[in-house]
């Protein structure tokens, strides 16, 4: 049975009774603590913590995909009897260069591969018998005459792979540019001047009221703007070689990258540049006359410094992936060395996956040229010529270094070999010299591209990537280019010519604003790195630096996938691997706006 139960107040409960006080007190205690970091930082929001996460992190797994873009175009023949038996052949063994009784034809494409197929491997051969067991017949099989190639060597035989940064800016950087082949007048068609003294321009026209300077590259300039011009009759005082330009192009599609026009009227009396296609000199942007100075770009040559070696890398093939490109391979009757039916190969549209296998750490105690800490590295392509079939080490040279009929004087010589890679090790085969190449330890300084620099707009502009030119001893194989051929002169033993490719491929990894933003701040510490001081505004200046995730309307951020505390950045590259003398695209302007009918031509005389 329930009961009936009722709460009464205290003076309820009998007659005359007296109220009671029933608050009930509740004394306020604190005591205190150490708390760990982690228990104090702890944040429930999954969406709040990746991001943290996501912002916090500075390692990068660095990965990808390389495609060879490349034709084998140079036909030749070679005394080592080796190679001569592997030859793509091109004739009948009676067509050598210079007279000589040999096979010609084109290197094998292994020779230019990423992943080498020609290796040496282990075999076993079944034995049969009535005993239950393995029983084991090893053997080799592949070529062995020539320094032989194993399975875990393949990728790393003919071309290495790095991570590198740039980490300086050489001004000093020799640099030449010429307007024709064999004959150079200094100044007329031939200049030799320093990276850090500017842009080389020729005078293409002199007709009219106005000068028209034509560059090799992309000038960067804009209408309005002012040029500084430098050689030949332009010296003493900036302010008196500083010219506005009037206008940039001319009626040829995509001119306005490469000309630029200067009033006469804005000569002094007696100064005058020649007459067109002769005169050459250097020029530097100029953003405000008032203050040439402080609004001056400078230009320098980037440097590069490895980050890893090559053994921080993997590289396979790539699965299920159909080439455009034709895989040119046939079947000899008979080679040099009278065997018969013998695979050989020419070209092979080839394309491999690299991961290198450790993440990349983008620590603040990382400067790069400007200062702070890189929003960029590099994945960085050399030619590592393990055969020793090429000269070693690589030639180093700029867009303007390569023309459509001559060589350029830029490579004659070792002046321009990328001698801080070494000069390779030597090796003997049937009385012929073979040098192969070094790999490279972290930390090897490497030339880069041409890059202006323009202390108002806090970036860099890539005037134009660097080139390492590859060659072929004439003693392992010729194929004349230690001499004029047809529509392409000027080589000689010294300068040859050659391959070239590029060898340092960019990787973002950070993303800086497009916009400049300023401050009058003290508190400098919480200013991006980037910044700089403008003692004319008297203001700081620096751009933001963009959180991953974040892409504005223009397509400026990164987003990459963040797993495991770890940012994945893929990078495709195609690697084009060029024939100096076929690749005929080198002229000024998306196609050469220099025809034959042109007055500017500036081809006449080449010898």
């Amino acid at each position: 049975m329930e009961e009936n139960k009722e709460i009464l107040l205290p003076n309820k409960r009998y007659k005359k009774a007296e109220e009671q006080d029933l608050t009930l007190q509740v004394n306020l205690e604190s005591s205190e603590s150490l708390m760990r970091l982690g228990d104090r930082d702890i944040v429930l929001d999954l969406e709040k913590l990746f991001n943290k996460e996501r912002q916090d992190s500075i390692d990068y797994k660095i990965y990808g995909k390389m495609k060879m873009v490349f034709r084998n175009m140079y036909s030749g023949d070679t005394p080592y009897d080796y190679l001569s038996e592997n030859l793509y052949l091109a004739g009948d063994g009676t067509n050598g260069l210079n007279g000589a009784n040999r096979f010609t034809g084109f290197l094998p494409y292994d020779e230019f591969a990423f992943l080498r197929r020609d290796l040496r491997r282990q075999i076993n051969t079944p034995v049969s018998g009535d005993t239950v067991g393995f029983n084991s017949d090893l053997s080799y099989i592949g070529p062995e005459r020539h320094p032989p190639i194993s399975t875990m060597m393949a990728p790393y035989h003919n071309w290495n792979l790095y991570l590198s940064y740039v980490y300086s800016g050489d001004s000093n950087y020799q640099m030449t540019y010429t307007l024709s082949g064999c004959t150079k007048i200094v100044g007329n068609n031939i200049i030799t001047f320093k990276s850090g003294d500017g842009i080389p321009f020729r005078v293409s026209l002199t007709d009219g009221n106005f000068y028209e300077l034509t560059s090799p590259i992309e000038h960067g300039m804009k209408q309005g703007e002012y040029i500084t011009l430098s050689g030949v009759t332009f010296t003493g005082a900036i302010t008196g070689r500083t010219y506005q330009i009037d206008s940039v192009g001319n009626e040829f599609y995509d001119s306005e990258k490469y000309v630029i026009n200067l009033s006469k009227s804005s000569f002094k009396t007696g100064i005058t540049i020649g007459t067109s296609n002769k005169i050459l000199f250097t020029g530097k942007r100029v953003l405000d006359v008032n203050n040439i100075t402080n609004t001056t770009s400078s230009y320098y040559v980037h440097k590069h410094k490895t980050l890893t070696d090559s053994s921080h890398y993997i590289m396979d093939n790539v699965g299920f992936e159909s080439p455009i490109f034709e895989n040119e391979k046939k079947i000899i009757f008979e080679n040099s060395a009278g065997d018969n039916d013998v695979l050989v190969e020419r070209n092979r549209p080839e394309s491999v996956l690299f991961d290198f296998k450790e993440p990349f750490q983008l620590t603040s105690e990382l400067k790069n040229n400007l200062g702070y800490t890189p929003t960029e590295i590099y994945v960085t392509t050399i030619f590592r010529n393990g055969n020793g079939y090429f000269n070693y080490p690589p030639k180093v040279g700029h867009k303007f270094n390569f023309h459509n009929s001559w060589v350029d004087n830029h490579f004659s010589g070792t002046t321009s070999n990328e001698s801080t890679i070494g000069n390779g090790t030597t090796f003997t085969r049937d009385s012929i010299t073979f040098t192969s190449g070094n790999t490279l330890s972290k930390g090897t300084v490497l030339t880069g591209a041409f890059v202006e620099y323009n202390p108002k707009e806090l970036k860099e502009r890539i005037i134009c990537e660097a080139f390492q030119k590859i060659t072929n001893p004439t003693t392992i194989f010729d194929y004349g280019q230690t001499g004029d051929v047809d529509g392409f002169s000027c080589a000689t033993v010294n300068n040859p010519f050659g391959l070239h490719y590029q060898p340092h491929h960019r990787i973002k990894l950070r993303q800086l604003s497009p916009y400049i933003e300023n401050s009058d701040t003290k508190d400098i510490f919480n200013i991006p790195e980037n910044k700089i001081y403008d003692s004319q505004d008297k203001l700081w200046r620096y751009r933001d630096l963009y959180d991953h995730g974040y892409v504005d309307v223009d397509g400026n951020g990164t987003d990459f996938p963040f797993i495991n505390g770890q940012h994945y950045v893929k990078s495709d590259i195609n690697f084009y691997l060029r024939n100096e003398r076929y690749y005929t695209n080198k002229a000024d302007g998306l196609i050469n706006f220099l025809d034959s009918n042109n007055p500017r031509n500036n081809t006449k005389g080449i010898c």
